[in-house]
């Protein structure tokens, strides 16, 4: 019966000048805060099922996630990290000390930064964002979360007994060995939930705000939902979710179209006709203007321009 893969990686056969460099673009996702000089590093990655397991050992580094970075990749899976040494984590919520052989879980989709240590053994669990939305709504929620207590020393316990285990694990064995990982990180963290959502409240509100604004300035762009969530440095997830008091993003926007199409239609130096600037707001077939602008402003374009004294 044959055994997931595993990959290693290490600086050991690479000339000393090449190392930190070789290291640094194999973790392109992030910035690395290390010193060049005298770097050496190894992982070892293990997957099993959707997951990744990676066994690392390293000079000292603290990697970052910026919001440059997020836009540019969009990368947005969520990643445990066990550590034997003490160090801080910052996010936008503030900074927040990890205890040596507590978990810290971060989503790739937000910024965080981790202070410099050493990497001696260190476990991280790398879980796609997918997975971690089927088990928890509130997903968003758990970014900058640090599991220590009883909760944390049980799924560190987990997460050890993984890595002492990951060269006998079979394909057989590793979806379901996935999928109990994933349960086990969804019941240990949910009790945590609540508080967190109604910590990131604020913060989902100022990206709303930014998310309109974004819309406002595009609003005779076609709708492009990726690039979007990439020029604001949020995930697809993230903005769908703060959108959802608004009805959505496209009833959001087709709201701000008509808007805009209905002050068109009050200015007097305005000289498109009604097609022409349907058709600049994303109404390509006049029939579907008439519908949408009846709905909202109970008669036809036409009929709104008449009324207004403009034929």
């Amino acid at each position: 019966m044959s055994v997931v893969p595993r990959s290693l990686f290490t600086t050991d056969s690479l000339p000393e000048r090449d190392r930190f460099e070789a290291w640094r673009s194999l973790f392109s996702a992030h910035a690395l805060d290390a010193d060049p000089v005298g770097f050496s590093g190894s992982i070892e990655t293990t997957l099993v099922g959707a997951m990744s397991l990676r066994v690392m050992n390293a000079a000292p580094q603290g990697p970052a996630r910026s919001r440059t970075q997020i836009r540019r990749d969009g990368q947005d899976g969520f990643i445990l990290h066990l550590s034997r040494h003490a160090y801080r984590v910052e996010t936008e919520r503030g900074v927040t000390e990890v205890p040596a052989g507590a978990i810290s879980l971060n989503a790739l989709s937000q910024p965080y930064r981790r202070s410099r240590v050493p990497e001696t053994d260190s476990l991280i669990l790398a879980l796609p964002y997918s997975s971690v939305a089927s088990v928890l709504p509130d997903e968003e929620t758990l970014h900058g979360l640090i599991l220590h207590g009883g909760a944390g020393r049980l799924l560190a316990d987990h997460i050890r007994s993984l890595a002492a285990s990951r060269h006998a694990i079979t394909t057989t064995e590793a979806d379901p060995i996935a999928r109990a990982t994933l349960h086990m990180v969804a019941a240990l963290v949910r009790p945590s939930l609540e508080a967190g959502a109604r910590a990131s409240r604020p913060l989902d509100a100022a990206r709303l705000r930014t998310a309109k604004r974004f819309l406002h300035d595009h609003l005779c762009a076609p709708l492009r939902i990726d690039a979007m969530a990439k020029a604001l440095g949020m995930s697809r997830s993230q903005l769908y979710r703060v959108f959802e008091p608004e009805g959505g993003i496209a009833r959001y926007l087709a709201r701000q179209r008509l808007a805009a199409i209905r002050t068109a239609l009050d200015d007097p130096l305005e000289r498109r006709s009604i097609g022409e600037i349907g058709e600049a707001y994303g109404f390509g077939s006049s029939l579907r203007l008439d519908r949408a602008f009846r709905q909202a402003y109970g008669v036809t374009p036409r009929d709104y321009r008449a009324a207004a004294g403009r034929v």
